[in-house]
């Protein structure tokens, strides 16, 4: 049996619906190509790349919502960090509100991958640009937990003291320092020096050089102040054979310790003395009054700090 041969007229016979057939069997591969195809989505960040000159000056999503369309085993190996969503901001020269497509770049893991369909949501966003300005902040430091009891923060410092931030001229108008994070004081009972973060003021604003600061203190024990009225004043050295003839006068003091040294302070008759050693014999006399205080307690100031004395013999009774 001899094989079936066509000649070439027979082949051209009746090509019109020759053709229309074969772009029928395409078509109907193409869409139970389509139909095998599932869709994942994703969210990835989004990004904004500017010229330097104009920022975003208000809020724009960190991420967005795309959907990858393609075959199960292809889009299912594709993860977030293979994505990056872009506002491209560069083609404008001018403050203003504009609309911007946001466009979606694939990492090197993703390249080549067909079929694959990105669909963005939203595919486009309203963004205001602003003119880019920088500014110094003040560094204004923050405090957590307590010191050892009994102890105070004397002093402290912040290097740098201010630090420069960049962003939209508006945003930035209107700030004058940057916090820090806190610093932890819990249980500490000497001086310290600890390195510290500085708190993000506005996803818009960036902050130009290194993000923390060195923060430096002094720990001393606290002080407490406390002022004593009718405090005695003790006579001491007058010589044998010489009297006082009339009480010393009260004194009034402002002493400083520690909180449990003053807490426990009680006033009594060695808290200020008058030294009359130096009387030899009865008359009146200026005496100086000087402090004599319990360890721990120191006396900032007192008065009298002069008393006027007038002495005796003991003889003297009533003029006998």
């Amino acid at each position: 049996m001899s094989a079936l041969k066509l000649r070439p007229a027979e082949l051209l016979q009746d090509w019109p619906a020759k053709a229309l057939s074969l772009a029928a069997a395409i078509a109907l591969f193409g869409f139970f190509q389509l139909n095998k195809l599932e869709e994942r989505p994703l969210s990835i960040p989004l990004g904004a790349l500017t010229n330097g000159r104009f920022v975003p000056a208000s809020p724009y999503p960190q991420t967005v919502r795309v959907v990858l369309r393609g075959e199960a085993n292809v889009i299912y190996a594709i993860q977030e960090r293979d994505l990056e969503a872009i506002l491209d901001l560069r083609p404008y020269e001018a403050p203003g509100l504009y609309r911007v497509a946001v466009s979606v770049e694939r990492g090197p893991s993703a390249e080549g991958i067909e079929p694959l369909e990105i669909r963005v949501e939203p595919y486009e966003l309203a963004i205001a640009l602003e003119p880019r300005t920088a500014k110094r902040l003040e560094v204004v430091p923050s405090f957590r937990g307590f010191l050892e009891p009994g102890f105070e923060l004397a002093t402290f410092a912040i290097e740098p003291s201010a630090v420069e931030a960049a962003g939209p001229e508006g945003l930035l108008a209107g700030l004058s320092e940057v916090s820090a994070e806190p610093v932890d004081l819990s249980g500490r009972a000497a001086d310290f020096s600890v390195r510290v973060k500085l708190k993000q003021l506005d996803p818009l604003i960036e902050l130009v050089g290194e993000d923390t600061v060195e923060f430096k203190a002094q720990v001393r024990r606290a002080v407490v102040f406390r002022t004593v009225q009718d405090l005695p004043i003790e006579a001491r050295g007058l010589r044998p054979g010489l009297r006082l003839a009339e009480p010393l006068p009260l004194a009034s003091a402002r002493i400083s310790g520690s909180r449990a040294e003053i807490d426990g302070f009680v006033p009594s008759a060695d808290g200020l003395v008058a030294d009359l050693s130096g009387i030899e014999g009865p008359g009146v006399h200026a005496v100086a009054v000087i402090p004599r205080m319990p360890p721990g307690i120191a006396v900032e100031s007192w008065l009298p700090m002069v008393v006027t004395v007038r002495i005796e013999t003991e003889a003297d009774d009533d003029g006998f």
